[in-house]
């Protein structure tokens, strides 16, 4: 029988998706991480916009980023999210799905809706804090199912 080969950001040993989360909020991170460990994903993090861009340029891209807006500044996560589709400094990571959750209750889409260029700050999902768990559990296994 075929051994399945696992995907870049997929931890070889198991198959496990790995999930980035680029956020500077110890608490939100760790509740993250242990809900999406308990859902058999291996979650990795970045504390700031400039630090997930180095790890992606270093490192093989995650299967899914979780991204925060409010990092370094009050840009940061829509910089880092065009940065990561638009920049072109790594093409596996362009294609790497992503989610973005802040106490911004406007999303992207919306909020720069007059912007000529807004699908360069538009995730693929956005979510406002706290998390609607179910929803958002929904949202990444159906995410990692369509980029697989």
């Amino acid at each position: 029988m075929a051994q399945e080969q696992a995907r870049p950001g997929q931890d070889s040993a198991r198959g496990r998706s790995k999930i980035l989360i680029v956020d500077d909020d110890d608490d939100f991170c760790a509740s993250t991480t242990a809900l999406l460990e308990a859902e058999g994903y291996v979650v990795a993090r970045a504390k700031s916009g400039k630090e997930a861009l180095a790890r992606l340029s270093q490192e093989a891209p995650p299967d899914l980023i979780v991204l925060d807006i409010m990092m370094e500044h009050i840009w940061a996560g829509y910089e880092v999210n065009q940065a990561i589709k638009f920049g072109g400094s790594s093409p596996q990571a362009g294609r790497v799905p992503i989610v973005m959750v802040s106490s911004v209750t406007i999303d992207p889409a919306e909020r720069f809706r007059w912007a000529g260029e807004v699908g360069m700050v538009t995730p693929d999902e956005y979510f406002t804090k706290p998390l609607d768990i179910p929803c958002f559990l929904g949202t990444v296994k159906s995410l990692l199912r369509q980029s697989s």
